[in-house]
Protein backbone atom coordinates (compact mmCIF):
# COMPACT_ATOMS: atom_id res chain seq x y z
CA UNK A 1 0.00 0.00 0.00
CA UNK A 2 2.72 2.47 0.94
CA UNK A 3 4.62 1.80 -2.26
CA UNK A 4 1.60 2.75 -4.37
CA UNK A 5 1.57 6.16 -2.66
CA UNK A 6 5.32 6.58 -3.15
CA UNK A 7 4.91 5.58 -6.79
CA UNK A 8 2.18 8.21 -7.20
CA UNK A 9 4.37 10.85 -5.54
CA UNK A 10 7.24 10.05 -7.92
CA UNK A 11 4.94 10.28 -10.94
CA UNK A 12 3.56 13.59 -9.68
CA UNK A 13 7.09 14.90 -9.12
CA UNK A 14 8.12 13.81 -12.63
CA UNK A 15 5.06 15.53 -14.12
CA UNK A 16 5.79 18.70 -12.12
CA UNK A 17 9.42 18.70 -13.30
CA UNK A 18 8.30 18.22 -16.90
CA UNK A 19 5.74 21.06 -16.68
CA UNK A 20 8.23 23.32 -14.92
CA UNK A 21 10.84 22.79 -17.66
CA UNK A 22 8.26 23.36 -20.40
CA UNK A 23 7.00 26.53 -18.71
CA UNK A 24 10.55 27.80 -18.19
CA UNK A 25 11.57 27.46 -21.83
CA UNK A 26 8.27 28.78 -23.19
CA UNK A 27 7.62 31.67 -20.78
CA UNK A 28 10.50 32.40 -18.41
CA UNK A 29 13.87 32.37 -20.12
CA UNK A 30 14.75 35.80 -21.55
CA UNK A 31 11.56 37.36 -20.12
CA UNK A 32 11.96 40.72 -18.39
CA UNK A 33 11.50 38.93 -15.05
CA UNK A 34 14.33 36.53 -15.87
CA UNK A 35 16.63 39.40 -16.88
CA UNK A 36 15.63 41.29 -13.73
CA UNK A 37 16.61 38.31 -11.55
CA UNK A 38 19.93 37.94 -13.37
CA UNK A 39 20.63 41.66 -13.00
CA UNK A 40 19.69 41.85 -9.31
CA UNK A 41 21.74 38.76 -8.47
CA UNK A 42 24.87 40.06 -10.19
CA UNK A 43 24.34 43.67 -9.05
CA UNK A 44 24.04 42.95 -5.32
CA UNK A 45 27.20 40.82 -5.37
CA UNK A 46 29.12 43.54 -7.25
CA UNK A 47 27.95 46.12 -4.69
CA UNK A 48 28.99 43.78 -1.90
CA UNK A 49 32.44 43.20 -3.46
CA UNK A 50 32.99 46.95 -3.66
CA UNK A 51 31.74 47.74 -0.14
CA UNK A 52 32.86 44.74 1.92
CA UNK A 53 35.45 45.38 4.60
CA UNK A 54 38.23 42.99 3.56
CA UNK A 55 39.80 43.15 7.05
CA UNK A 56 36.69 41.57 8.56
CA UNK A 57 35.89 39.28 5.64
CA UNK A 58 35.72 36.07 7.70
CA UNK A 59 33.07 37.30 10.11
CA UNK A 60 31.10 39.04 7.34
CA UNK A 61 31.13 35.85 5.25
CA UNK A 62 29.88 33.94 8.31
CA UNK A 63 26.91 36.29 8.45
CA UNK A 64 26.30 35.64 4.75
CA UNK A 65 26.60 31.88 5.17
CA UNK A 66 24.21 31.71 8.12
CA UNK A 67 21.61 34.04 6.58
CA UNK A 68 21.76 32.27 3.23
CA UNK A 69 21.40 28.82 4.79
CA UNK A 70 18.49 30.04 6.89
CA UNK A 71 16.82 31.66 3.87
CA UNK A 72 17.20 28.48 1.80
CA UNK A 73 15.74 26.29 4.56
CA UNK A 74 12.82 28.65 5.29
CA UNK A 75 12.14 29.06 1.57
CA UNK A 76 12.09 25.29 1.15
CA UNK A 77 9.64 24.95 4.04
CA UNK A 78 7.38 27.67 2.60
CA UNK A 79 7.42 26.05 -0.84
CA UNK A 80 6.77 22.58 0.61
CA UNK A 81 3.79 23.89 2.57
CA UNK A 82 2.57 25.74 -0.55
CA UNK A 83 2.68 29.14 1.18
CA UNK A 84 4.14 30.68 -1.98
CA UNK A 85 5.41 29.81 -5.44
CA UNK A 86 7.95 31.29 -7.85
CA UNK A 87 6.74 31.29 -11.47
CA UNK A 88 9.98 33.00 -12.58
CA UNK A 89 13.45 31.79 -11.70
CA UNK A 90 16.91 31.91 -13.22
CA UNK A 91 16.98 28.13 -13.84
CA UNK A 92 14.24 25.57 -14.42
CA UNK A 93 15.75 22.88 -12.20
CA UNK A 94 15.13 24.63 -8.89
CA UNK A 95 12.01 25.53 -6.98
CA UNK A 96 13.60 28.19 -4.80
CA UNK A 97 14.28 31.80 -5.65
CA UNK A 98 18.05 31.69 -5.30
CA UNK A 99 18.37 35.30 -6.42
CA UNK A 100 16.86 36.18 -3.06
CA UNK A 101 18.15 33.30 -0.93
CA UNK A 102 21.82 33.41 -1.96
CA UNK A 103 22.18 36.99 -3.17
CA UNK A 104 19.79 39.64 -1.86
CA UNK A 105 19.24 38.34 1.68
CA UNK A 106 22.84 37.47 2.57
CA UNK A 107 24.26 40.64 0.99
CA UNK A 108 21.84 42.90 2.87
CA UNK A 109 22.52 41.15 6.19
CA UNK A 110 26.30 41.19 5.60
CA UNK A 111 26.32 44.91 4.85
CA UNK A 112 24.04 45.54 7.82
CA UNK A 113 26.43 43.61 10.07
CA UNK A 114 29.44 45.44 8.66
CA UNK A 115 28.06 48.97 8.98
CA UNK A 116 25.98 48.72 12.16
CA UNK A 117 28.17 47.41 14.94
CA UNK A 118 26.18 48.43 18.04
CA UNK A 119 23.01 46.55 18.85
CA UNK A 120 20.87 49.70 18.87
CA UNK A 121 21.97 50.93 15.44
CA UNK A 122 21.85 47.36 14.10
CA UNK A 123 18.28 46.79 15.29
CA UNK A 124 17.03 50.18 14.07
CA UNK A 125 18.50 49.60 10.63
CA UNK A 126 17.22 46.02 10.61
CA UNK A 127 13.68 47.29 11.24
CA UNK A 128 14.03 49.77 8.36
CA UNK A 129 15.36 47.07 6.03
CA UNK A 130 12.66 44.56 6.91
CA UNK A 131 9.96 47.20 6.44
CA UNK A 132 11.47 47.97 3.04
CA UNK A 133 11.43 44.24 2.26
CA UNK A 134 7.76 43.70 3.16
CA UNK A 135 6.38 47.04 1.94
CA UNK A 136 8.44 47.53 -1.24
CA UNK A 137 10.56 44.54 -2.32
CA UNK A 138 8.18 41.62 -1.76
CA UNK A 139 5.18 43.45 -3.29
CA UNK A 140 7.37 44.45 -6.26
CA UNK A 141 8.38 40.83 -6.82
CA UNK A 142 4.70 39.85 -6.53
CA UNK A 143 3.64 42.60 -8.97
CA UNK A 144 6.24 41.29 -11.43
CA UNK A 145 4.81 37.76 -10.97
CA UNK A 146 8.15 36.50 -9.67
CA UNK A 147 6.70 35.81 -6.22
CA UNK A 148 3.19 34.38 -5.91
CA UNK A 149 1.56 34.38 -2.48
CA UNK A 150 -0.74 31.42 -1.90
CA UNK A 151 -1.20 31.05 1.86
CA UNK A 152 1.08 33.85 2.98
CA UNK A 153 0.98 37.60 3.48
CA UNK A 154 3.95 39.94 3.17
CA UNK A 155 3.62 41.00 6.80
CA UNK A 156 4.12 37.40 7.95
CA UNK A 157 7.76 37.76 6.87
CA UNK A 158 8.53 40.47 9.45
CA UNK A 159 9.26 38.22 12.46
CA UNK A 160 11.38 35.90 10.31
CA UNK A 161 13.54 38.73 8.94
CA UNK A 162 13.86 40.12 12.46
CA UNK A 163 14.74 36.81 14.11
CA UNK A 164 17.27 35.95 11.40
CA UNK A 165 18.97 39.30 11.91
CA UNK A 166 19.04 39.05 15.70
CA UNK A 167 20.16 35.43 15.81
CA UNK A 168 22.90 35.80 13.20
CA UNK A 169 24.38 38.93 14.81
CA UNK A 170 24.30 37.27 18.23
CA UNK A 171 25.86 34.06 16.89
CA UNK A 172 28.63 35.70 14.86
CA UNK A 173 29.46 38.17 17.65
CA UNK A 174 29.70 35.25 20.05
CA UNK A 175 31.89 33.21 17.68
CA UNK A 176 34.16 36.21 17.10
CA UNK A 177 34.43 36.90 20.83
CA UNK A 178 35.40 33.30 21.60
CA UNK A 179 37.77 32.78 18.66
CA UNK A 180 40.85 34.77 17.68
CA UNK A 181 40.80 33.65 14.01
CA UNK A 182 38.00 36.08 13.19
Amino acid sequence: MMFAIVDEMIKTQEKFAELKKLYFFEHVIFSYQWWFLIFVTVFVWIVWAILVDKKNLNRILLVGLFTSLTAVVLDDIGLSLVFWFYPYQIAFFTNQLYSVDIAIIPVFYMLLYQYRTTWVSYLLTLVLLLLFAVIVAEPLFAKMDIYMLIRWEHLYSIPFYMLIGIFVKWLVDRLVKNNDTF
